[in-house]
């Protein structure tokens, strides 16, 4: 069923109009995702750099990586707090 959508997806974006306007979304998506990360990370105490660079090169990684710094953050102090 995809596969049959895949040339007429690959027609609209031949139009150089359609590939801007698709470039522009995906470059406001990845700025606001790498925008959430970074408050994200200064509310909770956690280090960003990684995730907001990988935001900005692709999104899902991004936030994917994000996630998983914060739990293993999170594990790491309870960790911590438990052995004190």
């Amino acid at each position: 069923m995809f596969c049959s959508q895949l040339p007429s997806i690959a027609k609209m974006f031949s139009k150089e109009m359609t590939l801007a306007s698709a470039w522009i979304h995906f470059l406001a998506i990845d700025l606001f995702a790498a925008r959430q990360v970074y408050h994200d990370g200064l509310e909770n105490k956690i280090e960003t750099r990684h995730s907001v660079f990988l935001c900005l090169l692709c999104c899902p990684i991004g936030i994917l990586i994000h996630a998983i710094t914060k739990a293993f953050i999170k594990t790491s102090k309870a960790s911590k707090t438990e052995t004190q």
